[in-house]
């Protein structure tokens, strides 16, 4: 009925009236047809493009690690802002692999930079460094405290990753602490939540805006043995959320040996990057990387610097020596070059260190001792070493007995008696407070 309907109107129009009605319906059609396409490719948009607000339906940014505040427990902005995901990736475009004959020269007071030297050019470089780089390079105090908080981490059984930037620690799949160094300064980072312990004793920043510490919002800076402490209650509060049990065990040594730039960066331990240089090419500076390098990094001078840097087994038997000195009423003064030890203003024996052998110089005649057991210098003379002329080079733990036996044989000249001290732990160079 309906198309007969249609049919008796349509039969009463004109041809003109006819061509109207087709160009209306068809420009409607179109219209409609528009539409579906636009509302199609806006949810297409939603989808795969930025969040949309429900407050007023406005795009909203995603979070981006490098524009996002630290703000203390105080609400104090943090004059350091943490390095995004796309930064490192970013700064990492312009590597470079050096010749496996590479040296490289520090910076006196930057330790992000350095040079390398081709015959009469210097060229800057920037060094990478990975998390375990920087632990390595660091000094005694820092690796103190690291090893201090890595030790009260497994107590509660939790379990270690690394990463180029970081080292964290987890259980499962939930990652409970993070441990990053910037600068010179050892950061850890805990999956608590910060609001919960401002106006507290403790010293903190929030930083669950930055992306990747939103699961450790929490970041401690450790820079002393009482930041430690606190650290450790933290990680205790920590653990009594999360029901982590602790689990008194023996603690470990886990401070890394010091080692040179370019052993870490033959490791991959530390990547190379060129500071630009505005009279040279990048195709220049590739080329000058692939030459051979005839510089050396810069030695130590001072006496401290080079046992903070010492192996494992040269500290040790520093400590052990160091010991025993202060068993015989000896007492030390450090000036750059050395350690020496004495009574009243007369001095007994001398640390130095010679490349990487530590030498002890004693106020006992060499005469005296030719032909015997001992392995010693006669270092008489020379000037600076007329009152203690004899050394020996402590190069292994019979050295170090030795030393110990003609240390005797000196309290036993000079009427000495040897105290009974408890043994210390003098291994690791702890900072000191230059006087003003």
């Amino acid at each position: 009925m309906f198309s007969s309907t249609v049919s008796f109107i349509c039969s009463e129009w004109g041809i003109a009236v006819k061509t109207v009605l087709l160009i209306i319906v068809s420009t409607v059609l179109l219209a409609v047809i528009c539409l579906l396409v636009a509302e199609s490719i806006g949810k297409r948009e939603t989808i795969v493009g930025l969040p949309q607000d429900d407050n007023d339906g406005e795009a909203v940014a995603p979070d981006r690690a490098d524009d996002a505040p630290v703000v203390e427990s105080e609400q104090k902005p943090e004059n350091a802002s943490e390095p995004s995901v796309e930064q490192e990736s970013a700064a990492s475009a312009d590597e470079i692999e050096p010749d496996e004959t590479a040296t490289f020269e520090d910076d006196d007071n930057n330790n992000e930079t350095g040079t390398m030297i081709v015959g009469d050019s210097r060229i800057r470089v920037r060094y990478n460094r990975s998390f375990t780089a920087m632990l390595i390079q660091a000094d005694d105090t820092l690796k103190g405290l690291y090893n201090e908080l890595r030790n009260e981490l497994m107590a509660y059984k939790l379990k270690q990753r690394m990463s180029w930037s970081a080292e964290s620690w987890y259980f499962g799949r939930t990652t409970y602490a993070k441990f990053v160094i910037r600068g010179k300064t050892l950061s850890l980072y805990l999956a608590l939540e910060p609001e919960k312990f401002e106006n507290t004793k403790y010293v903190f920043y929030n930083v669950r805006e930055t992306a990747k510490y939103r699961d450790v919002p929490m970041r401690v800076k450790v820079k002393s043995e009482r930041a430690a402490r606190w650290a450790k209650e933290l990680v205790a509060a920590m653990a009594e959320q999360y029901g982590l049990t602790r689990v008194d065990m023996p603690k470990r040594n886990y401070r890394p040996d010091y080692r040179d730039t370019k052993s870490l960066v033959k490791d991959k331990l530390i990547k190379l990057q060129y500071v630009a240089s505005p009279d040279k090419s990048k195709q220049e500076l590739e080329s000058a990387a692939a030459a051979d390098l005839k510089v050396k990094d810069k030695a130590p001078r001072d006496f401290s610097t080079k046992l903070m840097r010492a192996d494992s087994q040269t500290k040790a038997r520093y400590s052990s020596i160091k010991n025993e000195l202060l068993r015989y009423g000896m007492k030390p003064r450090l000036s750059t070059s050395y350690e020496s030890w004495y009574i009243g203003r007369t001095t007994y024996a001398k640390f130095a260190i010679r490349g990487k052998t530590l030498t002890l110089y004693m106020a006992l005649d060499p005469q005296e001792f030719q032909g015997t057991k001992y392995n010693f210098r006669n270092v008489g003379t020379v000037g600076k070493y007329e009152t203690v002329p004899m050394r020996i080079n402590l190069k292994s733990d019979r050295s170090a007995r030795w030393v110990k036996e003609l240390l005797a044989t000196l309290a036993q000249k000079k009427g000495w008696e040897r105290a009974d001290r408890k043994e210390e732990d003098f291994r690791y160079v702890k900072k000191t407070k230059k006087k003003k």
